[in-house]
């Protein structure tokens, strides 16, 4: 039985959302524009976000959002941060499609098949970075740190972290240890962001089948919190903010209709977060 920090990403979760962010890109009223997204993301990602939506009930509003979301706080970050790092980048192409300064350092990590496949399309495209981008294929449940400092990662340095639609994959155990080691390695002036979502999602009948497909498989239940703010203090992030996607999709003209509908006084197990901590109050 794989042990509690073992990992259940589906390397398909990548390309499903590429495809999520090109249709977004497609829209009239879009939140962003991907230009790289659809030929990343192929046949294989419009087939999983078509069975996503399928299983789900319809389209899933929430992705935009959050895209839109960590775009605009890495471009207001990003004149004062020294280096970048994606944790789980996936098919993600902001290092070619934000305005990003040409200084600073991008690191994206994830599995080195993922890169092999993801490097040679943007290569096709004639993509070109923004900024100095080096690609880092690393395990997130294995030593990803050192494969990071051989890539040239500075320790000590003003950082910008994202974990986008990752954490909810990985054990409870894999997120403390991966924030506690964010912060290990970041100098003041660092930030932290992420997504997270409360245990009450776990209960939904369309999460079922996953569940069951993730204890067949001898892996640990995802993680939740219904408490963000501790989870991420409890790493060594001090300054946590939340935002809620509800809230963050109205500022944007851009209501999710399960939010709207919501109590004065949500349960708090069904809530999801935008998580942006920082190193120091």
């Amino acid at each position: 039985m794989p042990d509690e920090s073992s990992s259940g990403v589906d390397p398909g979760t990548a390309y499903w959302i590429a495809a999520a962010r090109a249709r977004e890109s497609e829209r009239s009223d879009r939140l962003f524009v991907d230009p790289y997204a659809a030929v990343l993301a192929g046949a294989r990602g419009r087939d999983a976000l078509a069975a996503s939506e399928d299983a789900s009930g319809g389209d899933n509003a929430f992705l935009p959002i959050r895209t839109r979301f960590f775009d605009d706080l890495l471009c207001a970050e990003a004149e004062r941060l020294d280096q970048v790092v994606l944790l789980g980048a996936g098919l993600d192409a902001r290092a070619f499609r934000l305005s990003l300064p040409a200084r600073l350092r991008w690191f994206e990590i994830d599995r080195a098949e993922l890169f092999a496949e993801k490097e040679t399309i943007l290569a096709a495209l004639g993509a070109v970075a923004r900024c100095q981008r080096t690609a880092v294929p690393a395990d997130l449940t294995a030593d990803w740190s050192a494969a990071l400092l051989d890539a040239g990662f500075e320790v000590g340095c003003r950082t910008g972290w994202l974990a986008e639609g990752l954490l909810f994959y990985l054990s409870a155990k894999a997120v403390r240890d991966l924030l506690t080691e964010t912060r290990r390695l970041s100098g003041v002036g660092s930030v932290v962001a992420a997504d997270v979502f409360g245990s009450g999602l776990l209960t939904l009948p369309s999460m079922q089948p996953y569940l069951a497909t993730q204890a067949e498989r001898g892996l640990s239940p995802p993680f939740t919190t219904d408490d963000p703010a501790a989870t991420f203090r409890s790493a060594g992030w001090p300054s946590v903010e939340l935002a809620f996607p509800g809230q963050v999709g109205r500022t944007y003209g851009r209501p999710i209709e399960q939010a709207s509908k919501r109590p004065v006084t949500p349960d708090r197990t069904r809530q999801s977060y935008l998580v942006i901590a920082r190193s120091e109050g």
